[in-house]
């Protein structure tokens, strides 16, 4: 009797982690269905982007000689300055959906128009980077990878470039919204506005995050 009840406490208890798993499934797929279109499409294009540096990132390691690691040139400066530069830009995203949560349009402007600023800073000191690792005959067409730190930081950028476009369009949808009351009322009660945030804090918060990421492994090789 002993062994049967055992037996049968071990199946129910079974049953119940398959039931709890299952039910994380509905409640993941649920919320997968209950997102916007836009949104699954800018999550699909995140992983398949990680992707590409990951494995860019694997071809440059294999590309690094052993000779080439630890010291063997100068890290641009540039590099450290745009890292804070899009940490602080990563602040200043993350300020814009609260303040229109809270139908504060000229504060969502205001973190809009510094979240811009900072970004093209960051995009200058980038070329900075570059104009460093030229200046020391470290050039785009020498060793296989130095030319990978110019394409992988290149192509960071160029994503960087994009979100900057995203970034500037909804700037300017912003300013039209504080110039006319009934562009504004429009403007405050658009419920796919919000959507358009949630898109850009969660986009600028995976390069910064990238970047970070890049960074630190840059860091680290060289």
């Amino acid at each position: 009797m002993k062994l049967l009840r055992l037996i049968l406490d071990r199946h129910g208890q079974n049953m119940k982690k398959e039931k709890l798993h299952l039910d994380l499934k509905k409640e993941a797929f649920r919320k997968i269905e209950g997102m916007h279109r836009h949104k699954v499409l800018l999550y699909v294009s995140m992983m398949g982007s990680a992707l590409i540096f990951f494995f860019m990132t694997i071809a440059f390691t294999v590309s690094v000689p052993e000779s080439s690691r630890g010291g063997a040139f100068e890290f641009p400066k540039a590099f450290v300055l745009s890292t804070i530069l899009l940490l602080l830009s990563s602040f200043g995203v993350s300020k814009v959906l609260p303040a229109f949560e809270e139908g504060n349009v000229e504060t969502v402007k205001k973190w809009l128009g510094a979240t811009l600023f900072l970004g093209l800073v960051f995009a200058a000191s980038q070329i900075l980077g570059w104009q460093a690792l030229k200046n020391e005959e470290l050039l785009l067409s020498g060793q296989d990878s130095v030319a990978y730190l110019y394409v992988i930081s290149g192509l960071h950028v160029a994503h960087m470039t994009g979100l900057l476009g995203f970034l500037l369009w909804l700037l300017m949808k912003c300013h039209k919204a504080t110039k006319d009351p009934v562009n504004r009322l429009v403007y405050e009660t658009n419920s796919y506005q919000k959507v358009r945030f949630e898109m850009l804090t969660d986009a600028w918060h995976f390069i910064d995050v990238l970047w970070l990421l890049l960074f630190c492994y840059f860091f680290f090789i060289f």
